[in-house]
């Protein structure tokens, strides 16, 4: 089924038709919303919520917006929407293992690859929340800059 169709499908209450239309961003909105989160967590929490407002939303849904774009403005709105709720006591990163591919005979790799990623989660966290917003969508993502 292409993308209308199963948005159509969606419009109708088919939940197996908004199962798979969501299963092609999936992972480019966990991503996102995991970098916008800070942890896995927050970022489980965050998805489920948007799932639940593009269900509701989706009958909606104006087909003149492109619908990934449609989907990561509700997933955005829902990150800020949880971040002012739960603002975070400092802003250090969260560095989860499952993160790291941890290299078992050479520990300089891990040590530079966990310096590196510290830079830039700091320098991200220094932009503002618009920057930030583009960095992650580019970078984690895969969306253009536009």
């Amino acid at each position: 089924m292409s993308e209308t169709e199963l948005i159509e499908s969606c419009k109708s209450g088919d939940g197996e038709a908004f199962r798979k239309l969501m299963h092609t961003s999936r992972q480019q909105l966990f991503g996102y919303l995991w970098r916008m989160g800070g942890s896995q967590y927050a970022a489980e929490e965050m998805f489920q919520e948007t799932l639940i407002k593009v269900w509701k939303g989706i009958k909606n849904y104006n087909y003149e917006n492109k619908f990934t774009s449609w989907l990561f403005s509700i997933a955005h709105n829902t990150a800020i929407d949880h971040i002012r709720k739960n603002k975070r006591k400092s802003n250090e990163v969260e560095i989860i293992e499952s993160d790291l591919q941890v290299y078992a005979d050479a520990p300089d790799e891990i040590i530079i690859k966990n310096e590196k990623f510290s830079r830039i989660e700091k320098a991200v966290h220094k932009l503002n929340e618009k920057q930030k917003e583009v960095f992650i969508l580019r970078q984690h993502s895969g969306m253009k800059f536009k």
